[in-house]
């Protein structure tokens, strides 16, 4: 039986290997992403993109269409579904800069300015990293396929694309990918399935893809859908996946699901060249990213008896998360720090180098009256917004700009918050993805106000007690490496705390576990990731005004840290540091 393989060029080998489910090309390319050829014509919107010489757009319609072959029907599905419509389900374009080639995937809107999706999607045919940062951008609002002139879309730029290390394009391995847009956008997202998810992948439970892939299996008569697709699959046990595509399925990382293949189109539901990158959803979550399946001679997709196989998103979540909130000022994926000066009371911006910081620009707008400053994008659009106090009344503000405007405007979340000892905004502590605040009182009682993805926030919730031993506390992203944001909190003696995240929400931290001591410093900073490493890092300086950078390690133990990186000296210049 010979077999089609993809990902580093097309070739022909015995029984069983892997073709991406987007490696198209039909027989003309083995691309990581369905390859599609542009053509001189103006949509409403400005562009259009036609399918591959050989094969056409399939047309909505009442009823099956004859196929070109005569012998057979094919309606315009990704194999066994229907029609469908999702704002939060975008389709991503590449233009190839050798010329002549768009190469296209699916992809889920997983915040305003992120988009989940595979990295085969982001890899050209030999397995070479693409610059969609240059080249890609991103369709949004519309079910149609990009191969449809006047489809309605609005075309977003990407700005950058983060791949999961160790991606294997051969095995097609740690297939997940994230996009950064260039602005954010108005659909709905969709969240991702974590660690404390096994519920959702039992086998038998019913998950729903989409895709606007190939609507017939057949090389010679596969059509593009013109329409969003989805079909309900059943998941499948990691013994059913093994069995059925050993050697290549390896559980953990992957999943499989749908009915076995049946080799005809009439009675098969799977996915097919062109769907891949897109979401596999349970619920209001996604469980897997469409990623490979068998393919045999001409037969691209429902090859008899074989399962499809996804990326399983609840193992690499832990890793995406990160990602998808590392909103920064100079918007580069990397967290910079804030300064205001003792003197003046300016503001300034020291950009992340990676390593450490960059010499200070300076912010506009007035600092001088707040006593507290900290980063935090709170309506996740990918614009660095912050959370101030005002020392003269307590008020908390939400100074924040928006994509059309470079202009900040202070929104009041709160009022009287003088005597509260801390303010911190962690990320998302309760596990629904949008951005809190965490408050503690003079007497040690922490609250909760659980975001509501817009700035606003929902009403407080007691959370915890003790608090007051601590003299400090801060907290942005995930230290430990579990997707969770979680706290540091120095006590007396300078004993340092991990305050790990648990992502509930009615006990978002677990008790206090010593990592340091740091009786030496005399303020600090969480300003999220500044290595660029997707860990949470911290910044730590000393009563001579010495700082240095204590990049994150991932991991909840007395190596929380790394080994301390010095910025510089002179810092006492500077009374907050955000």
């Amino acid at each position: 039986m010979d077999i089609s393989v993809s990902g580093s060029g097309r070739h022909r080998r015995r029984l069983g290997k892997v073709l991406p489910a987007a490696a198209a090309g039909l027989a003309l390319i083995g691309a990581g992403a369905f390859a599609v050829t542009s053509y001189a014509g103006e949509s409403d919107t400005g562009r259009v993109v036609q399918p591959p010489p050989g094969t056409k757009t399939a047309e909505p319609a009442a009823a099956a269409s004859p196929s070109p072959s005569g012998d057979r029907t094919v309606t315009p599905r990704i194999i066994g579904g229907t029609a469908s419509a999702a704002s939060w389900m975008l389709q991503l374009v590449y233009n190839d800069p050798a010329g002549g080639s768009y190469f296209v995937c699916g992809g889920t809107l997983v915040a305003p300015n992120k988009v989940l999706t595979a990295a085969h999607c982001v890899h050209d045919e030999n397995g070479n990293r693409q610059d969609w940062g240059k080249y890609g951008e991103v369709a949004v609002g519309t079910s149609k396929s990009v191969t449809v002139a006047g489809n309605g879309a609005t075309y977003i730029d990407v700005t950058r694309s983060w791949v999961r290390d160790g991606y294997d394009p051969d095995a097609i391995t740690n297939d997940v990918a994230l996009l950064t847009l260039a602005k954010p956008v108005a659909q709905t997202t969709l969240e991702l399935a974590g660690p404390g998810d096994s519920a959702l992948y039992a086998a038998g439970t019913n998950a729903t893809v989409y895709g606007w892939g190939l609507t017939s299996s057949n090389e010679d008569t596969a059509d593009i859908a013109s329409q969003l697709q989805k079909v309900t699959l059943p998941l499948n046990s990691d013994d059913a996946c093994t069995q059925n595509l050993d050697p290549y399925f390896q559980a953990g990382k992957m999943i499989c699901a749908g009915q076995l293949g049946t080799g005809d189109d009439s009675t098969g539901k799977t996915t097919c060249p062109g769907d891949s990158g897109g979401p596999l959803v349970v619920g209001d979550k996604v469980v897997g990213i469409v990623s490979w399946g068998i393919s045999q001679g001409q037969q691209l997709c429902n090859v008899s008896g074989t399962y499809e196989a996804f990326t399983k998103v609840s193992t690499y979540q832990p890793k995406v998360r990160p990602r998808i909130d590392d909103t920064d000022i100079s918007r580069n994926g990397k967290a910079d720090l804030f300064v205001r000066a003792s003197s003046g009371g300016k503001g300034y911006v020291k950009e992340s180098t990676g390593s450490g910081f960059a010499t200070r620009k300076t912010l506009s707008g007035s600092w001088s009256a707040y006593n507290l400053v900290l980063q935090a994008d709170m309506n996740r659009d990918g614009y660095q917004d912050f959370v101030i106090r005002r020392r003269s009344d307590g008020n908390v503000y939400w100074r924040h700009r928006s994509a059309s405007s470079s202009t900040y405007t202070d929104t009041k979340i709160a009022s009287d918050w003088a005597t509260r000892k801390f303010i911190v905004v962690p990320g998302d502590v309760t596990g629904d993805r949008y951005p809190d605040l965490l408050s503690a009182t003079s007497g040690g009682t922490l609250y909760l106000y659980p975001g509501k993805g817009d700035g606003t926030y929902g009403t407080r919730t007691t959370v915890g007690s003790g608090y007051q031993v601590f003299n400090s506390l801060r907290g942005k992203g995930d230290f430990t490496g579990d997707g969770r944001s979680d706290l540091i909190a120095r006590g007396s003696g300078g004993k340092l705390y991990l305050l790990k995240g648990t992502g509930k929400a009615s006990a978002p931290f677990e008790t206090g576990v010593q990592v340091r001591t740091w009786d030496g410093y005399n303020a600090f900073a969480a300003p999220g990731d500044v290595t660029g490493d997707g860990k949470a890092d911290y910044v730590a300086r000393t009563p001579g005004g010495t700082l240095y950078l204590y990049p994150g390690t991932g991991t909840a133990s007395s190596e929380i840290f790394a080994t301390r990186i010095k910025i510089g000296t002179g810092y006492t210049q500077y009374n907050i540091f955000g």
